[in-house]
């Protein structure tokens, strides 16, 4: 799995969380929670590569714009832009989630990869 396939799947968990007003839903969110350190350690390295590639002095201070974010030059944009799309497509490690009560689940395709013990409704075509 890349980082890709992670953002993709949160934004797709985001989508169909909703209120929490459904058992699924419940579901959902837990598989959210425990997906969410892969995310946050995608958003670390984000960080590490942003601040990188930002301006500095010449003592190595950060050089920052009004609102308070880092400053880059056009060089340093592109390499930042390239190592961030560098980054979407590389693999991570992760713990498949295993599900006890899969009810519900088998209509969200998109957990896949990222969990076990459902059996998905495309597995049934």
């Amino acid at each position: 799995m890349t980082y890709k396939d992670l953002i993709e799947t949160m934004q797709q968990l985001v989508h169909n969380i909703g209120n929490q007003e459904t058992k699924v839903q419940k579901k959902l969110l837990k598989i959210h929670t425990k997906l969410k350190s892969y995310y946050e350690e995608y958003e670390e390295q984000i960080n590490d590569i942003r601040l990188e590639n930002a301006m500095t002095e010449e003592n190595g201070a950060l050089i920052l714009d009004e609102k308070g974010g880092y400053k880059f030059t056009k060089d340093g944009q592109r390499k930042m832009y390239k190592e961030i799309k560098e980054l979407l497509s590389k693999d991570f490690d992760y713990q498949k989630i295993e599900v006890v009560n899969d009810k519900g689940l088998e209509e969200h395709i998109y957990l896949k990869n990222f969990i076990t013990g459902v059996k998905f409704a495309e597995d049934n075509e």
